[in-house]
């Protein structure tokens, strides 16, 4: 099976991509510099160097992914807050540009299957209930950042028949374990900074890194058509969250900010792509001991 990426360069992608080589599978990508390429053709990956936001490489994604089974896009999930920088800016573009680029380049090389990364975090507030895959998004006016681009780009997949293209979404939850977020919050809890939003009551869903990357593989094989699963761990109270990683490195809990507004409440359920893609998370969400001995 041949399988082109977009995103093979960013933490998922690098948890992605050896598991892809281990089956057996080829892989064709895009990297943006020289160093890149070069790391992940010794990987074993056939790469092309460019950026998927550069007229120039669009036009030359047809010749890398023509005779490609599968198309997977993993890059950009996580859209830039109200004050993002340049960078964060681009995640945007790179998720609706080149959605539509890939989604049309699909269609016309005649690529069978499309997996696409998305993210729970768009979910609206839901308390203590189970969040499930048909639940709506938020539209409140302070979180449409996150919320409108991850619409967009999902509304565009969904345009497509799911006979013309075998597409599935994958709705990932905040990553931890190495080379994520946690590691910067690992950083603040050493050094007294991290303060727990609002009385800490509403929940996360977290997911390894590395669980993320499996649920891939699960949906590459098993995913129906036009079908969306949320890929998470068991959800978890962000004030039993940040005091668990406290107690973990053996620091003080940190504290409530109960005059700041709650973030919203997603409890996401994995049922559908446990029962479904037959996937489970096993890595957990708590750090490895490297993790946490870093600055001890």
């Amino acid at each position: 099976m041949k399988i082109g990426i977009a995103g093979s360069t960013g933490v998922l992608g690098r948890a992605l991509l050896p598991l892809l080589l281990q089956k057996g599978y080829i892989v064709r990508t895009v990297a943006r510099t020289p160093e890149q390429v070069r790391a992940l053709e010794l990987a074993g990956a056939e790469v092309m160097q460019g950026d998927l936001l550069d007229p120039g490489t669009i036009a030359r994604l047809p010749e890398l992914l023509k005779g490609c089974d599968v198309v997977i896009h993993i890059a950009g999930a996580v859209p830039p807050d109200p004050g993002a920088t340049q960078d964060q800016i681009q995640v945007r573009r790179v998720l609706t540009e080149s959605t539509r680029a890939l989604l049309e380049i699909s269609l016309a090389v005649g690529v069978k299957r499309y997996l696409q990364q998305s993210i729970v975090m768009a979910y609206q507030d839901s308390g203590d209930n189970w969040i499930y895959e048909g639940a709506p998004f938020d539209t409140t006016p302070q979180r449409l950042f996150i919320s409108q681009p991850i619409s967009e780009m999902e509304e565009r997949i969904r345009a497509i028949p799911p006979e013309k293209l075998h597409w599935c979404i994958l709705r990932g939850g905040q990553f931890v374990g190495p080379e994520t977020d946690q590691e910067q919050q690992l950083t603040l809890l050493r050094q007294g900074r991290l303060a727990v939003p609002c009385t800490g009551r509403h929940f996360l869903s977290p997911v390894h890194v590395h669980d993320m990357a499996t649920a891939f593989v699960a949906a590459l094989e098993a995913a129906p058509a036009g079908s969306t699963f949320n890929i998470v761990d068991e959800p978890i109270r962000c004030g039993e969250y940040f005091d668990r990683l406290a107690d973990l490195l053996e620091v003080p809990h940190p504290p409530r900010q109960p005059m700041k507004p709650c973030p919203p409440s997603q409890r996401c359920s994995n049922l559908a792509a446990r029962k479904l893609l037959h996937w489970q998370p096993v890595c957990g969400i708590w750090p490895t001991e490297s993790m946490l001995s870093q600055e001890r």
